[in-house]
């Protein structure tokens, strides 16, 4: 429910330590968010500045400044300096993610931009004197906020100052990985494994993105300074790690569309030589093709718990496949079950699926 005499907008935090809270943004104001306790949003965390960021609500727009902060503002993944906001970007500052949510179009206000790349240009010219006039009063976000108050219902989000006080938050549970980092789940976040890895390269953060998805595992991806060097995976009822490459278990990861996350500083990253192939920004891109390209053939593939075996009689001619179709083949002779193939293939498992699509669907192997 929107704040009386709100614009019809706030910005929501989706992750982070204070996921839940919500920020009514009023039209006319330019809104402080920092370290420093006198600031209209006060988000009390290492990676954020003394003196942040501002927000200005001015002439219809949502302006979004960098007040020139040690670890920088981002939205949607970049970088900014200034950017006019529209309704779902996402607002990094520290490690909490806001979204720039609607929340009651009856209320007349500011009017988020829509999506032009040009908008993102000058400095808003906001009169300085909006800010003492027409005082906000702070939104305030204490250190100390748990994970119980993370995860409290939408009643009990932070409100302004002054507002009806939430009911009082059940007793905190023993301590949880909202100490460590950033942590939640998605897709009910609105975020993907693909948003998080490009949101902690943008911020250079050096940890470990722990992925945990009931269906198919646990996945730990170190990150040191921004780049995604290493990537391991544990399938579920596992106990050791699955051998295949770090680019490999990327796309994989890439393809899980629901779990838990959480952003650890703790645990130590992965001590390898070897890095990924491509860049990390490189890789995710490739590995999202390959996904969607992946999907095209959904309604063909064998599940990765089918076994295959070679057809008999063997009508076509082993001659007519290529080396790479051959080498996958041989995999089918010796281990059988696709999810082993896939795992013990050289190749990509978009390139391994292809394989074994063109050997079942011209003879050569069938489901068993």
């Amino acid at each position: 429910m929107a704040v009386p005499g709100a614009s019809g907008f706030a910005l929501r935090f989706i992750a982070g330590r204070f996921k839940g809270g919500e920020f009514p943004l009023r039209p006319n104001r330019e809104i402080v968010v920092g370290r420093g306790s006198e600031f209209d949003m006060v988000l009390d965390e290492d990676m954020v500045s003394r003196r942040h960021a501002k927000i200005v609500t001015l002439h219809g727009q949502i302006v979004l400044q960098d007040l020139k902060s040690t670890n920088g503002t981002f939205v949607n993944g970049e970088r900014i300096t200034v950017a006019r906001l529209k309704t779902g970007d996402k607002v990094l500052i520290g490690t909490s993610i806001m979204e720039l949510v609607e929340l009651d179009r009856e209320q007349p206000g500011l009017q988020p931009t829509r999506e032009n790349p040009a908008a993102r240009s000058a400095p808003p010219t906001a009169d300085a004197a909006l800010r003492t006039e027409h005082a906000q009063p702070a939104l305030r976000l204490p250190a100390q906020a748990t994970a119980t108050q993370a995860a409290a219902p939408p009643s009990s989000r932070a409100t302004l100052a002054g507002a009806s006080p939430p009911p009082p938050a059940a007793p905190p549970p023993e301590p949880t990985r909202e100490a460590q980092g950033m942590s939640g789940r998605f897709p009910d976040d609105d975020v993907t494994p693909a948003d998080l890895i490009e949101l902690f390269h943008a911020n250079r953060r050096s940890g470990v993105l722990v992925v945990e998805s009931p269906e198919h595992g646990e996945a730990r991806l170190s990150l040191r300074e921004g780049a995604l060097y290493h990537v391991a995976l544990r399938p579920t009822r596992a106990t050791e790690l699955l051998a295949i490459d770090a680019q490999k278990a990327l796309f994989r990861v890439l393809t899980w569309t629901s779990g838990d996350f959480r952003f650890d500083t703790r645990l130590p990253l992965a001590d390898v030589d070897t890095t990924l192939s491509l860049g990390t920004r490189e890789a995710v891109i490739e590995g999202v093709r390959q996904w969607d390209e992946l999907r095209k053939y959904d309604a063909h593939l064998p599940t990765r718990d089918q076994r295959l075996a070679l057809k008999r009689p063997l009508q076509p001619r082993l001659a007519a496949l290529s080396a790479e179709a051959l080498d996958t083949l041989q995999l089918v002779l010796n281990l059988g079950e696709v999810g082993l193939v896939l795992d013990a293939s050289a190749a990509s498992d978009l390139e391994t699926f292809q394989d074994l699509l063109y050997l079942l669907q011209n003879g050569y192997v069938t489901v068993t």
